[in-house]
Parts: C-alpha cells; structure tokens; sequence
C-alpha cells in the first residue's frame, strides 16, 4: 500500500455515504475507500462489495479499533454524531462528520476541544466552501475589497409529511433548521468572515405547515447589521435555489443549486463577470481531496471549514430552535455505538 495514501472508514452506509464514496474511489488521488461499518452488519458488506473496499466491520466499535483506518467519514443519523466523534478520537483517527456535526453549542466545544486534545481534525462536512468556484469567488472579494452588505440564500424543497421520515422525527433531530437550514447559514457566516464583519442580529420566523410536527417545517433567520441575511430553509415549501449577494454597485448571484456552486455571475461597477467550473464528480469530491491534503500535511484545523464559523452557525441554530419551542431538537441524547 502506498504510504501516501489516506485511508478511509465510513460511519454509517445511507445514501449519502454511497454518494460520497462514489466520489472518494474515482475522483480523490491519495485517498484509499478502506472499509465499512453500519448498524447492520450485512449493509456494511454490501457497501464494501459495491465499492471494492476491504474491510466490512461488524459494529461501528470494530472500525475504530482498526489500526489501518486514518480518517473516518460519519454519515449516520444526527444523535450518533457525538457518541461517534468521541468513539472514534479516542481511537485516533481524524472524523470528517456530516452536517449538523452537532446539536448544540456544549456538544460543540466538548467535541472540538477533545480533538484539540488528541491531535486530530474534527471537521464538519460543509461541502459548499470546498468547492472551486466559491474558493474563487471569496478571492475575488478579497482581491476587490468588495462591500456586501446583504446575503440572501434558502435551502428548501417539498417533502411529503412522513412520521417514518427522519425528517419528521423528533427523536432524530429533525426539522429544517437542522437538516438543510445549517447550509445557507454557514455560506452566510463565512461570508461575513470573509469580508471582516460580525454576523448580524438575529431574529427568526418559524412557520408550520404541519401543525401537529414537532419539528421545525420552515425557518427563516434574519440579521440586522453591516453584513444583514434573509436565511431560509424548509422540508415542506420550495424555496429559490438561487444566492444572491448584493452591495454598492454590486449584484453576485450563485446560480442553482447554489450549495453546489459551479456557476456565479458578478456584476460590479457596470462590468459582468463570470466563474465557471465544469462538474468533476458528485461535488463530494473536493471536500475529501482538502480533508485528505489537510492529514497528509498534519494540519489539526481547515483555513476553509473554520472551526469558530460552524460554532456561530450551531450557535444561530440553538438560539433559535430554543426561542421558538423545539429546544428538544437540540438536547438529543447519543445512540448505541455497538
């Protein structure tokens, strides 16, 4: 095996788990798929198969006492996040967690300070700022020393109201401030670090299409100040899939999906510019390059994925899950690791 090559272990083998190896076996050079674990042993060897990896672990305990796995990819349900990130640094490997990597801001700093601890990278999974074309668009706000002084972004599309759904479920922290909201809030707070301003003050509006949901349907987070945001996300409305992000003499709009920004337009002082970048892999592919780059040079911390931007944004979230009545959303106990 090559020295140089970063070997991965994947937490958790849902759809975005394949969607995320997929990319990682075709696309990363120096990173090596190495093995799988899930709550069902039996889906963890068909994952393996599918992916030619070489290890099908029989509980999530077995992948951290692997001694041949560098960095693990947690891609389950959100309350296995924590008890999985403590698991799996207590076994030195770096974690690459999915979004929300937490719940609330305690879970956060517990978490953060513990891989600061160990020596290892603890990175939420914000694929967004990893991309090519948003990399170059913060350039080119710094280069310009443009002023924003609004961000306009949403995450939102209909889905069918389902008690089965984790969507739906309490229990599994979930609702739309967790599942999708958490994006447009961070490409709101790391613009607003990009341009050297505090985020705004927040104020929120929450809306329930299903009067009976425990969990948020629709939010959206405004802030007031230099930098103000109109920030939403829904599971049961359609919102625009395009960002727009506007100042003096100054319209930037990040074209659909904008979460996976390929395509940004620019219009600044009577000129149009443009950013371009033609599609590589499943867009999962940049993060696990920088990952991989960032553990080969033995970083313990992203220039990209700031840790004290994801605090603000768990931070926002926490604020406002608990203002408007789903402080239960944020105090999930863990699940079994076994």
């Amino acid at each position: 095996m090559n020295k140089s090559e970063v070997r991965w272990g994947i937490a958790g083998v849902g759809h975005i788990a394949h969607r995320f190896v997929n990319d990682l076996v075709n696309h990363c050079p120096n990173a090596l798929f190495y093995g799988a674990a899930a709550r069902h042993s039996a889906r963890a060897k068909t994952f393996v198969e599918q992916f030619d990896g070489q290890v099908s672990y029989d509980s999530y305990v077995s992948l951290a006492h692997d001694p041949n796995i560098d960095v693990v990819y947690i891609a389950t349900i959100h309350p296995a996040h924590k008890p999985l990130i403590e698991l799996y640094l207590n076994h030195g490997k770096h974690v690459l967690v999915e979004k929300p990597a937490l719940t609330n801001v305690a879970d956060w700093d517990a978490m953060m300070s513990l891989a600061e601890q160990k020596g290892l990278l603890l990175i939420e999974a914000m694929k967004t700022l990893t991309f090519p074309a948003y990399r170059a668009l913060r350039q080119w706000i710094q280069d310009k020393q443009l002023v924003i002084d609004h961000v306009e972004a949403a995450f939102g599309g209909v889905v069918p109201v389902d008690d089965n759904s984790r969507l739906f479920d309490a229990h599994l922290c979930g609702g739309a401030s967790l599942d999708v909201g958490v994006y447009p809030l961070w490409l709101y707070a790391d613009l607003c670090e990009c341009l050297g301003q505090p985020m705004g003050t927040l104020t929120t509006e929450f809306m329930q299409d299903n009067p009976q949901s425990q969990v948020d349907d629709t939010a959206i987070y405004h802030f007031s100040g230099a930098v103000s945001g109109k920030i939403g996300g829904s599971i049961t409305r359609e919102l625009s899939k395009v960002a727009t992000l506007t100042g003096p003499d100054l319209t930037i709009t990040i074209a659909e999906k904008w979460w996976n920004p390929k395509n940004i337009t620019i219009h600044y002082q009577g000129e149009e510019h443009r950013i371009d970048t033609s599609p590589c892999g499943g867009g999962f592919e940049h993060e696990i390059i920088h990952m991989t780059d960032l553990i080969r040079q033995q970083a313990t911390s992203s220039d990209i994925i700031k840790k004290r931007v994801g605090r603000q944004v768990i931070a926002c979230v926490e604020a406002a899950l608990s203002a408007n009545g789903f402080t239960h959303l944020t105090q999930i106990n863990g699940v079994a690791t076994q």
